[in-house]
């Protein structure tokens, strides 16, 4: 292992520096553009505002235009009417993801410019607001029907005569692409295109985020009314967003937490399936604000603990039987990240290696904000997003102490523009944070090569975080590569630095391993460590990513009921929190 150096600190610091001038017409890239150099850009691609029933519900009454200028650096106003809210540091790009399954009735009866007058449109306009009660009974009355029974429905409005879901449905759908497109300042903020198909069968959360390259996508949103299981999600992408026409996407799983275990099902996927599977999927979302979806194990209640990082469950009872059984927990497990990217390796071995890597994952962070509030993710300025009060301290401590402000995703790309952006994206050059800004560099390269931690050190001879060792005409991965940490802090200084390793054994079964690179109390600004995988096996894959924690500081959860002197009426909100950074992962694929 290498320690830091001021040469590190300074190479990140340069790596930093994103172009923020408009684009060079003269030679269509941004200034200071270099090829193969890549620009650290911070974003968050998972927000909802107004034109997201569950959003509306609580009182959320900002638009997709209102959410691009927040993450601009804009203020807004939350739920509750008087509360202002602002980035103290605006974001570099940004993606709006409403619910696409209700487009329809939100067109109908909020968004459209004639608003209908019936008892349906009528009932749910006046549930709107801060009122938990009427905003939980839209929840339940309007949006659970669509999505949540065993097959999806249409919205009870779609059923009556002479009303025209289908034009509606697009109308809003082309409205939410106006705004993103005219958000979007190449060079200076891109804002994609996107929406979230938001299957929910029997309650469990098979989510996944549509983020498009270019103002060319689908005809209308791709929902779960309409396309109701995952293969029917990418084969309508396959089939609606062609390349020949401009169109590219990548679906990003979110919130696995919540998947009860499911959506992630290769081992009785056909060949076809699985094709489609690793060409849409490419990222998972690993850290939002309805919790950290990297692992659970039997101690997931102990905070400190490997997997016990920002736990949250779907529901009470969902908590109450984790704690009790570990049968359930196992379950739950199947559809944690670290778990995921091991049951891939199956996958990629069962096929006999004749197909893709189904679940080959890079990793990202977003927030999941119901307030149009992107990027919002600082512990000391959380409201609590529009269910949790829209600023009303009470009810936020009071609601969910279990959620937090969310994550954010990092991305490696030579220029802040919609292509350079995705590009990265498709080739998971990206890592999640839980809200901090540490900056995070992971690669591979051989033993002998130059020393990875040198400021002269470069980048474009090792495997970035994402690849695949191999990939690279300079890698020859016949012994075992040396894995460098480079990491730099946002505002705390960092405690300590991990690589997660997953592989299979003799008899195909998951093995798991956490190694410790570096503890560095009582913390440090910046940090660069070299390791040599001991055990690596040429005939077996692999995954490693990094894992980067600060050192520890006060959870919101704790500022706020020390304010409220109720921090023993609150279970598990007086406590710290250690800011995370995960890498993508490296893959070694024999």
């Amino acid at each position: 292992m290498k320690p830091a150096t001021l040469g590190h600190y300074g190479l990140l610091l340069a790596c930093l520096a994103g172009s923020t001038a408009s684009q060079a017409a003269n030679t269509g890239h941004c200034p200071g553009y270099q090829s193969g150099q890549r620009n650290l850009y911070w974003g968050d691609l998972h927000v909802h505002t107004a034109y997201s029933m569950d959003a509306y519900a609580f009182g959320t009454t900002a638009n997709p235009a209102d959410a691009f200028a927040f993450a601009r650096g804009a203020p807004i106003t939350l739920a509750d009417g008087k509360t202002r809210q602002q980035l103290r540091r605006p974001l570099d790009f940004a993606a709006v993801t409403d619910h696409a399954e209700t487009f329809d009735v939100m067109q109908l009866c909020t968004a459209g410019p004639e608003q209908l007058d019936n008892p349906y449109c009528r009932g749910l306009r006046a549930g709107a607001g801060t009122d938990l009660s009427q905003s939980r009974n839209i929840f339940v009355n309007y949006l659970l029907p669509v999505i949540a029974g065993g097959e999806p429905a249409l919205p009870a409005l779609c059923e009556e005569e002479g009303i025209d879901c289908d034009s509606a449905r697009s109308a809003l759908w082309q409205q939410s692409q106006r705004f993103a497109n005219d958000a979007d300042s190449p060079c200076e903020f891109t804002a994609f295109v996107a929406n979230e198909w938001s299957a929910t069968p029997g309650s469990a959360h098979w989510h996944r985020n549509l983020i498009y390259r270019s103002a060319a996508t689908t005809p209308t949103a791709i929902d779960y009314v309409r396309y109701p299981t995952p293969l029917k999600l990418w084969q309508a992408l396959d089939e609606q967003c062609r390349a020949q026409d401009g169109c590219d996407v990548v679906a990003i799983p979110h919130n696995t937490n919540f998947a009860e275990g499911g959506g992630f099902d290769v081992e009785a996927e056909q060949p076809d399936t699985l094709r489609l599977r690793a060409r849409f999927e490419r990222l998972v979302e690993i850290h939002q604000s309805k919790g950290n979806s990297e692992c659970i194990a039997e101690n997931w209640d102990n905070a400190d603990s490997d997997c016990g990082f920002e736990k949250a469950f779907h529901s009470a009872a969902s908590k109450e039987r984790a704690a009790t059984d570990p049968a359930y927990v196992k379950t739950l497990n199947r559809a944690y990240v670290r778990n995921i990217l091991s049951r891939g390796l199956q996958a990629y071995i069962a096929s006999d290696k004749a197909a893709l890597n189904p679940l080959q994952l890079g990793f990202v962070g977003s927030t999941d904000a119901h307030a149009a509030t992107a990027g919002a993710t600082e512990e000391d300025a959380y409201t609590g997003d529009a269910w949790g009060g829209g600023g009303s301290d009470p009810r936020r401590i009071q609601g969910r102490p279990d959620y937090n402000p969310g994550g954010l995703v990092g991305i490696w790309a030579a220029e802040n523009t919609r292509a350079s952006l995705f590009d990265a994206l498709k080739r998971r050059e990206t890592y999640a944070t839980s809200g901090t800004r540490i900056a995070l560099r992971f690669s591979a390269d051989r033993a002998d090569a130059p020393d990875a931690c040198s400021a002269d050190y470069d980048y474009s001879n090792a495997t970035a975080m994402g690849a695949t060792l191999g990939s690279s005409a300079t890698d020859t991965p016949v012994a075992a590569p040396r894995l460098t940490v480079l990491a730099n802090m946002d505002r705390t200084p960092l405690q300590r630095v991990e690589i997660i390793k997953g592989t299979l054994d003799g008899n195909g079964d998951i093995v798991q391993q956490v190694i410790t690179l570096a503890d560095l109390k009582p913390g440090s600004p910046s940090t660069c460590n070299s390791w040599t995988d001991p055990d690596f096996d040429p005939a077996r894959p692999a995954y490693w990513y990094a894992r980067v924690k600060e050192l520890p500081t006060e959870r919101w959860s704790k500022r706020l009921c020390e304010s409220l002197d109720n921090c023993n009426d609150v279970p598990g909100a007086d406590r710290l929190i250690q800011e995370t950074a995960w890498s993508s992962p490296i893959w070694y694929l024999p």
